[in-house]
This record gives C-alpha cells, sequence and structure tokens, in this order.
C-alpha cells in the first residue's frame, strides 16, 4: 500500500484508518486476554477431564490472542507489513517488541528495561525490567532516539526521562 505524507510524497506504511482498525482489534485482544488469565485458578471447579479440556481450549486460545497482539504490535511498529520498514514511528505502537531501553530518570539514576508487547508472558522475576509497549512510558518512547527527552503520565503525576540509548531486537 502507498501512502502520501504532508508534503505530498509516496511512502510505504498503513493508512491512518488501517492502524485505528489495527489498534481497536489490539485493545479487544488485549482485553479477551486478560478475561482469559482471570478465569484461570478457579477453586471451586471439580478436577475432572472437563476441566482438562477446558484448560488446554483456553491455552489454545491464549496462545491464538497472544500470537495476533504480537503480529499486530509488529504491524504497527514498522508501519507496513514489509520487515523493517518505519514510515510512522510517532504513531502508536513505535517503539519494537524486544527492544531494548536505557532511560536517565529526573532523580539521575539510569535503567535499562525490555519492551514487551504482551507482559503477560514476561517472567515473574524479570517484570521489573519489563516496559509494556502500551504503557505511558512506551508510548512516550515512539519514536524517539538517544538524546530526546520524553513526558509521560504515571499515577504521581507527569515525568520525564531522558533516552540514553534504544537497542532495536535483533
Amino acid at each position: 500500500m502507498i501512502n502520501r505524507d504532508d508534503s505530498g510524497a509516496e511512502r510505504p506504511g498503513l493508512t491512518e484508518q488501517a492502524r485505528q482498525r489495527l489498534r481497536d482489534e489490539l485493545e479487544i485482544l488485549r482485553e479477551q486476554r486478560r478475561d482469559l488469565d482471570g478465569g484461570q485458578g478457579d477453586e471451586d471447579r471439580a478436577n475432572d477431564f472437563g476441566d482438562n479440556a477446558e484448560t488446554l481450549r483456553r491455552a489454545d486460545d491464549v496462545a491464538r490472542i497472544d500470537d495476533r497482539i504480537k503480529e499486530i504490535t509488529r504491524l504497527l511498529a514498522v508501519g507496513a507489513s514489509a520487515p523493517g520498514v518505519n514510515t510512522d514511528q510517532d504513531a502508536p505502537g513505535g517503539l519494537a517488541d524486544g527492544t531494548t531501553v536505557t532511560l536517565r530518570f529526573e532523580d539521575g539514576s539510569v535503567q535499562t528495561l525490555y519492551a514487551v508487547a504482551i507482559s503477560e508472558e514476561v517472567p515473574e522475576q524479570e517484570q521489573d525490567r519489563a516496559l509494556s509497549l502500551d504503557s505511558p512510558l512506551g508510548s512516550a518512547l515512539a519514536g524517539r532516539g538517544a538524546g530526546d527527552t520524553i513526558h509521560y503520565d504515571t499515577p504521581d503525576g507527569p515525568r520525564q526521562a531522558e533516552v540514553v540509548k534504544l537497542e532495536p531486537p535483533h
């Protein structure tokens, strides 16, 4: 698909309408994913073959949803279906899954985080280093580079950080 930028020049990528459809689908999928997680660990059910079948069905649904979330996140990150094409990094999802992000925060501390599309897949011991792509901080990093100052909201109010380094996934 060919789009045109503000100057009328052709550029490969997704139309804004297609991006919005993908964002809407992503929101629905993430809600479905949360619902599936919420149904696990139901202690009131008897442990029988029907429960095992339900567990297997749920695992298949989670895997299908996770795969689609990853694909949509990739499409939004690159702006087109062609790998490596990044035409609109300011759009949500402009930070690729697996990117290593090093930030300097207002208090002077430096932290290295790993961008993830599906935070539910991050092992518990690595959760403090994971950065969800759709979080306020992840969204603020879309289209940014080393030396940029980003602004994002937290429950404690607005914050800012300096991007020290961004390393895309290999």
